[in-house]
């Protein structure tokens, strides 16, 4: 494996409010920028103007397609000019002005000894550390890497392929990872490297019993089906691989899936929502929420108020 000497950042947007400082900051880092509309419509257009005033080539999908086949149509125009790798953003991730300098010294470090091609991430995505520490002086191995922020180069996805697209949206990066790691290609992590971002809304729950569980961060009601579903799918697909790993990601989840039910209001219609992404996960079925659940899920609000610094 060699150096890489041609890297494109690829930004996948959404109803977009503030394109031009990423596309800025990326562009003197990167080969090309390519930002890709997942189906925002004309009410984008001012934005994705502003994306190519600042260097960006722009592709405005014409329907909402969902983030992981909006990443492919962007990682594949980079790699159609030419690209060795591409490092993919969120639209709301804060790239410091030596993020892809990092993440390609370490690539190219590793590239000398690795047998198989690597996936590179920063170790902190917001507050979370993405790495599993090692012995000393030992790379830092990433698991369950969130895909902005993430180095993959062509050779990877030659080895592993693109995206999931029946996935839609949420865990799309959970099991690229794990398809990544059963095809012998890890992730590993830039020690100290850091890429700010806004992880959903924060709330404080009302009433004297769950104010003592303080401030939690919850998804917009119809994002969980397609958590609840996703999650279903990957262990289907991975449990027999990562059975610790997958078990324990699974408890942490439906966890987190109980409380959001607690919060909800009317419960009995989060009830559906989160059954109904279950059942689709059992059964394979993929793509975007059914009309009825999405409808359902426009109705439900949170039993707390947004925390004042979200």
């Amino acid at each position: 494996m060699t150096s890489l000497k041609s890297v494109w950042g690829v930004i996948t947007a959404f109803h977009p409010d503030d394109l031009g400082p990423a596309v800025t900051r990326l562009i003197s880092q990167t080969t090309g920028v390519v930002v890709v509309d997942d189906g925002s419509g004309a009410g984008a257009e001012q934005q994705l103007s502003v994306a190519r005033a600042a260097g960006a080539e722009v592709v405005a999908l014409p329907h909402n397609v969902g983030i992981a086949a909006a990443l492919n149509v962007g990682v594949r125009h980079a790699l159609a000019q030419g690209a060795d790798a591409v490092v993919t953003f969120d639209q709301d991730s804060s790239v410091p002005s030596d993020f892809v300098k990092r993440l390609r010294e370490l690539h190219d470090e590793l590239s000398q000894t690795a047998q198989a091609p690597v996936v590179v991430v920063p170790q902190y995505f917001a507050s979370v550390d993405q790495t599993v520490h090692r012995g000393r002086g030992a790379p830092l191995s990433a698991r369950n890497a969130i895909q902005s922020g993430m180095l993959i180069p062509h050779d990877v996805v030659e080895k592993v392929g693109f995206f999931r697209e029946e996935l839609f949206i949420d865990l799309v990066d959970t099991e690229y990872a794990l398809r990544c790691e059963v095809a012998g290609v890890f992730a590993y992590g830039v020690p100290g490297l850091r890429l700010e971002h806004h992880l959903g809304g924060r709330y404080r729950p009302r009433g004297a019993l769950l104010r003592r569980v303080g401030v939690v961060t919850l998804s917009s009601p119809f994002r969980y089906y397609y958590r609840v579903r996703n999650r279903t799918l990957i262990e289907k697909d991975y449990l027999r691989h990562f059975p610790a790993r997958l078990l324990r990601d699974g408890i942490i989840d439906r966890l987190h899936f109980a409380f959001a039910l607690l919060l909800s209001r009317p419960r009995r219609t989060m009830w559906r929502v989160l059954r109904t992404g279950a059942r689709d996960g059992r059964r394979g079925v993929g793509g975007r929420i059914p009309p009825a659940e999405a409808a359902l899920a426009r109705t439900i609000s949170w039993r707390a108020v947004l925390h004042e610094d979200s």
